[in-house]
């Protein structure tokens, strides 16, 4: 056994035993036994690990009361309890050969295996609904993969640190303690059925702008996919045709981030529906008018974007004008059904237009053109309708 007072790190008084640093920058010293390698890294996350491996285990409680009212609810509380337990066992019977790998491997794919364990028991308990399968995904894929981070965790800890290892694993441990705290406070999922997708639609105002953001993704996407084709037609050089798509998608940037911003000042509303209206203008007056000119429609498509980069990136804000916290995310999902719809007929719809009560060439495109531009009007007209549904016809407020 080397000298104690050679180990960096160690009290020379009491300690006898070789040790490894207390901090990173001495974590390279090559006099620690070599039993202790594995502590080339501070165990910095150690914590955040026992917060999603042994505070699983000190939650438990939560899944006894679940399991009982829900799927196992024919078996007995001793029963259903067979199966924490045995994820608990896990947790701890699995020190003596996680110890093993932790001395001969180290930490990190000790880790990695439990982390995949974990993710495949928490993935496969997410579809269970007997008991054989809540036993295997929980007790067995689960259990074995927290006891598998637990023991790389701790041993990270007491391998790293000598003189505050106590400290040390205090600190770390209490990750365990923040993990039953939070993970028994979270919300079961609220039950779902297909009633619970019209009643947002009883709400005058959520109805209108669901409308109005129909209307808009019908226009809005219509350039997308035939901003190019009308170009050549209207012979433009295959060249600049090229450059008219990303020429959109840039000046789409700033109206992502521009337009929001100003909607958190002025309100969204007010701001959205402004935009499409400017955007119903462009197309009528300046992308049908433009349909031979280059110069009209590289001009057309550089202003194009930045209305259409706002109006993709701000249904959510809409929506969230309009809801309560609680209701958000199922409102913004229902909304973008109903986009979707929109997004799926609208470029067809327009395909058909093409050559409609316009002669052949860039006119054939008119019909199109019209369409778009219309759709995207209405779509203004809703928004604000909308608005004034929520705060009246005063344009000094903040909607």
């Amino acid at each position: 056994m080397l000298d104690p007072q050679t180990q960096p790190g160690a009290d020379t008084e009491f300690e006898t035993e070789p040790s490894v640093p207390e901090s990173s920058d001495k974590g390279n010293d090559k006099t620690a036994n070599s039993s202790l390698a594995t502590a080339s890294d501070p165990p910095s996350k150690s914590l955040g690990l026992l917060f999603s491996s042994y505070g699983f285990v000190t939650s438990i409680g939560v899944f006894q009361d679940y399991y009982e009212a829900h799927f196992l609810h024919d078996y007995s509380p001793s029963e259903i309890s067979w199966i924490l337990s045995i994820q608990a066992f896990f947790v701890s019977a699995s020190a003596p050969f996680a110890g093993v790998f932790f001395d001969r491997n180290g930490p990190h794919l000790l880790v990695g295996l439990g982390s995949v364990l974990i993710i495949l028991g928490l993935f496969t308990l997410s579809v269970s609904t007997q008991y054989y399968q809540i036993f295997l995904s929980q007790s067995v894929s689960c259990g074995l993969g927290m006891g598998m981070i637990f023991h790389g965790s701790v041993n990270s800890v007491a391998t790293w640190f000598l003189k505050k290892r106590g400290l040390a694993l205090g600190i770390a441990s209490s990750g365990s303690g923040v993990g039953g705290v939070l993970l028994p406070l979270e919300h079961e999922p609220k039950p779902f059925n297909l009633t619970n997708f019209s009643k947002p639609f009883e709400d005058k105002v959520f109805a209108l702008n669901s409308l109005a953001c129909l209307a808009g993704m019908l226009g809005t996407l219509i350039p997308f996919n035939y901003l190019k084709v009308a170009s050549q037609a209207a012979s433009v050089s295959p060249n600049l045709a090229t450059y008219l798509l990303p020429i959109v998608n840039a000046s789409s940037i700033i109206g992502r981030i521009v337009p929001l911003w100003a909607g958190d000042h002025l309100g969204p509303f007010n701001t959205t529906a402004s935009l499409m209206l400017y955007d119903a203008i462009l197309v009528l007056a300046l992308w049908i008018p433009a349909a031979a000119n280059s110069n009209a429609i590289i001009a057309f498509t550089a202003l194009f974007g930045v209305p259409l980069g706002c109006f993709n990136a701000v249904i959510p804000a809409l929506v969230g004008r309009i809801s309560t916290i609680e209701e958000i995310g199922f409102r913004v999902g229902t909304t973008f059904f109903v986009v979707s719809i929109a997004a799926l007929i609208g470029n067809p719809i327009a395909g058909l237009l093409i050559g409609q009560g316009w002669e052949e060439g860039p006119e054939s495109y008119h019909g199109l053109k019209l369409f778009c531009g219309l759709s995207i009007a209405v779509s203004g007209l809703l928004f604000l309708v909308t608005r004034v549904q929520i705060g009246g016809y005063r344009l000094n407020k903040r909607i």
